[in-house]
């Protein structure tokens, strides 16, 4: 007979802070002590050649209601990286999720900063750099892009195509995904990308791969959920339609996991995560995204494959 403690050992060691057997073999945090620390890490994102690094910190705790973050910035050099240091147009407003555009030259984010006389949201901007480095004065992206309510986590794919989330008026639920086509140099109005993506729950902060035909983000209080906070979900596009969105359980928590970013052969994956329920920091997470790619664009099917 099965010795009960041995058992009851077991399911609490599968029960433990990422919830259940299925973790995902090799998630480390990424560079603790220098970008990883006790203060609040989140929205990472780099360069094409893996050597610049901008993200979002904060001081105070994670989800408090007076909780202001600001983007920072680091270079690997030698292959080790800087001491982070606020980057220029940063630390007067509540800047977050910075999002670096293939080339470099334009870095995407989001900030609660006045764009007009009176503030009222959260909105996307945009800040280029010359050629010298030199970071120009940030710009607001135009209606109706950014609307009255909240915009979340803008990113582009290799096209210069946007994806956002937003919880404006007209959505499927609390906050949903959306996309604005680049023709001509010009952001379209954005579109909502369905509700095969998107749910009567909350859709948002999102990662789009360079080719537009993979797409990981959260969602909160869906039935598969392992937190009610947020877990991450991924689609892949088939066609002309988005396969039915997969709980990665390998990577989820009993607390926040969000702000997912995918290097640019998809081969690495990186992510924001609070570890538990009761956490009051976030740091980031690298894990080989591989074979997590194979396994749910294998098990990904489609509407109408129900």
């Amino acid at each position: 007979m099965e010795n009960p403690k041995f058992g009851m050992l077991m399911l609490l060691s599968c029960a433990s802070i990422w919830m259940g057997c299925e973790q995902q073999k090799g998630i480390v945090q990424f560079e603790p002590g220098n970008i990883s620390t006790e203060a609040v890490e989140y929205s990472c994102t780099f360069s094409a050649d893996g050597n610049e690094l901008f993200f979002a910190k904060s001081e105070q705790a994670w989800a408090s209601g007076d909780m202001k973050s600001a983007i920072y910035h680091a270079v690997k050099q030698n292959g080790a990286w800087s001491t982070p240091k606020i980057v220029s147009f940063s630390g007067t407003y509540d800047d977050s999720d910075p999002h670096l555009s293939k080339d470099g030259k334009t870095l995407f984010f989001i900030s609660d900063r006045p764009a007009t006389l009176t503030k009222t949201s959260a909105d996307i901007w945009m800040v280029t750099r010359d050629e010298n480095g030199t970071w120009e004065i940030p710009e607001v992206l135009p209606y109706p892009i950014n609307s009255e309510n909240t915009e979340y986590s803008p990113r582009t794919d290799g096209d210069g195509n946007l994806y956002f989330a937003s919880d404006r008026l007209g959505g499927y639920g609390q906050g949903d995904l959306y996309r604005s086509e680049l023709k001509y140099g010009v952001l379209g109005p954005p579109v909502n990308m369905g509700s095969t993506l998107n749910s009567p729950l909350g859709e948002w902060n999102l990662e789009v791969n360079s080719k537009g035909d993979l797409i990981i983000f959260e969602a909160s209080q869906r039935e598969a959920n392992v937190s009610p906070y947020g877990d991450l979900y991924i689609s892949f596009k088939k066609g002309d339609l988005w396969t039915l969105p997969q709980n990665i359980k390998e990577l989820n928590t009993s607390g926040s996991d969000l702000y997912p970013y995918l290097t640019p052969n998809d081969k690495k994956l990186y992510y924001t995560s609070s570890d538990s329920l009761k956490g009051k920091s976030t740091h980031i997470y690298m894990t080989d995204f591989r074979g997590l790619y194979s396994k749910y664009r294998q098990l990904g099917i489609t509407p109408l494959q129900q």
